[in-house]
């Protein structure tokens, strides 16, 4: 079994075919990246020493990494006003953005079937590669507080990503006792994202998990 960890909104960087089109305010709040993920990502690969991880370069707001690439909220509403202003800038751009999020999942999917390809060590019901997508979340959206410290996103149909959360949650809780955990919180772990485009891609052999930490932690 290997671990597969990943940090797909860890930066608030902008390419310079883009970085006009973001007001400097908007780079540094959570709408451009996932603040606090980047530091625990690192800590996880440093402690881990995966075989294979990998991080996002650039802002969510340049290309939503976390995304199926024909999902409207792929890219921001600033390639609309961009395009307003220059449309070949706003194409180009987005161009740039497409080849980045491919380059980007190309890599993940070529690890994952090398893995696939070698023998198995272990019980043919476990998983061979367990990803952990790590990222963070506002603590308050549109006006509402959201009540929880972690969350463990998984598909609740696939029985190893649901023991995995579990086990995932226990050992939260040993540690940090005072820990409010939930699972599929504050989103739903069968939404358009990477895990979800990897499960339909490589079936039982690959378990994908998000863990959501408040940035409360971090702020």
């Amino acid at each position: 079994m290997k671990l597969m960890p990943t940090c797909e909104h860890a930066s608030n960087r902008l390419p310079a075919a883009f970085k006009k089109a973001i007001p400097a305010d908007v780079q540094q709040t959570h709408r451009a990246y996932d603040i606090g993920a980047l530091q625990v990502f690192r800590k996880l690969v440093k402690f881990a020493k995966p075989e294979f991880h990998c991080e996002g370069n650039f802002s969510r707001l340049f290309v939503d990494l976390n995304r199926t690439i024909t999902n409207k909220s792929a890219f921001s509403k600033y390639y609309d006003e961009l395009e307003t202003r220059n449309k070949p800038a706003a194409e180009k751009a987005k161009a740039q953005a497409t080849k980045y999020w491919t380059e980007y999942r190309t890599a993940i999917e070529k690890f994952i079937a090398s893995s696939l390809s070698q023998p198995k060590r272990v019980a043919k019901s476990a998983p061979t590669i367990v990803h952990l997508g790590i990222h963070s979340f506002t603590p308050m959206l549109n006006g509402k507080v959201r009540n929880t410290d972690i969350g463990i996103l998984y598909d609740p149909s696939r029985p190893a990503e649901r023991q995995l959360a579990q086990v995932i949650k226990a050992e939260i809780k040993r540690l940090h006792p005072e820990m409010k955990v939930r699972f599929n919180y504050p989103y739903k772990g069968i939404s358009d994202g990477l895990t979800t485009a990897l499960r339909k891609k490589f079936g039982p052999q690959y378990a994908g998990l998000e863990i959501e930490i408040n940035q409360k932690f971090f702020l």
